[in-house]
């Protein structure tokens, strides 16, 4: 929806945003976490609702913004049966100072979409780079909390040396992640806002 100061009044998009087809109308996805692209010719955002994907919005073409839907953020898994949003999760969107897209996705112990050992814990905090000109994805790190789960993280930020940074929600008290980046990913003295939604 958007506000337009003119007519002062409240307008409904065409489209809705990006969404598992299977068992879900669109109504349910709200934004739940957004970060600008450094080129500021887009946005890229996670939605908070079952199965959770990422999407990339250029607000400039056309009447409306179009949304590019990038696919789900967390593991493959059975959509037939219900799952709760604290375990299938993703937040903590970021550019890095290499121009990458940073995130955290849930990912959680499944005999057929992720058989990890007995020796992990069940959920995990899955540390993801997305290249903006290739939109391929890779796995970076894990987040590992000594004595709780470390899967659910609702916001990022880089600060001025290009070190990412993931808060950290569920644990008590709630905590801060700190990734220290390879120096080949670091960009010093960034003047950056820290952190622009959420």
């Amino acid at each position: 929806m958007r506000y337009t100061p003119e007519t002062d009044r409240l307008e409904i998009s065409p489209g809705l945003l990006a969404h598992d087809l299977n068992y879900q109308t669109g109504w349910h996805s709200v934004f739940y976490d957004v970060a600008p692209s450094p080129d500021g010719e887009c946005v890229y955002a996670s939605t908070w609702c079952p199965n959770p994907r990422l999407m990339r919005i250029w607000p400039n073409e056309g009447e409306w913004p179009r949304v590019e839907d990038l696919g789900p953020a967390t593991q493959l898994r059975d959509t037939s049966f219900p799952i709760d949003m604290y375990r299938d999760h993703c937040g903590g969107l970021t550019f890095g100072g290499d121009g990458n897209l940073y995130y955290v996705a849930s990912r959680w112990r499944d005999s057929k979409y992720n058989p990890t050992p007995e020796s992990r814990k069940q959920n995990e905090g899955v540390v993801w780079r997305l290249d903006p000109q290739t939109l391929k994805r890779e796995e970076v790190a894990r987040l590992e909390h000594p004595t709780g789960m470390a899967h659910y993280v609702s916001r990022g930020a880089v600060d001025h040396n290009g070190d990412l940074f993931f808060g950290h929600v569920g644990n008590h008290p709630s905590g801060i992640f700190r990734v220290s980046m390879p120096a080949d990913r670091k960009r010093r003295n960034a003047h950056l806002p820290i952190r622009m939604w959420g």
